[in-house]
């Protein structure tokens, strides 16, 4: 029998929670993936499980996406963890404030589900699953 496959852990930050759904499922069975809504739920779950990548959402209220990516930065035990932005405004204005953060990677809203994971595996530096 095979060892179990270790699976790659992906945490999911975004203030919708039909999105969050929407993005555990496409990842469920390829990656362990946990969500948050919240900055403060956030650090709950890496508390229980320190992620592989961060898939985080630029414009959220109280706390934005901009301000957690700077805090996870800064943190010592995250501050090698790939992220990528997800936001769902095409302007220029916000790619040019979100991609001045220099962030891994980032993804318009709604992502589809092959775009996000060749997104995943190449910021993670690995080659695509075969389909």
């Amino acid at each position: 029998m095979e060892p179990a496959k270790k699976l790659t852990k992906i945490l999911v930050i975004d203030d919708n929670p039909m999105l969050l759904r929407t993005v555990k499922e496409m990842l469920y069975g390829s990656y362990s993936v946990a969500i948050a809504t919240s900055g403060s739920q956030a650090y709950d779950q890496i508390a229980i499980k320190l992620p592989d990548l961060i898939l985080l959402d630029y414009e959220m209220p109280y706390q934005n996406g901009g301000e957690l990516f700077k805090k996870f930065r800064s943190d010592k035990a995250l501050a090698n963890i790939p992220i990528i932005f997800f936001t769902g405004s095409s302007d220029l204005e916000t790619v040019s404030k979100l991609l001045s953060l220099k962030p891994d990677g980032y993804m318009l809203k709604p992502p589809s589900k092959s775009k996000l994971v060749a997104l995943i595996e190449k910021t993670l530096g690995r080659p695509l699953p075969e389909e």
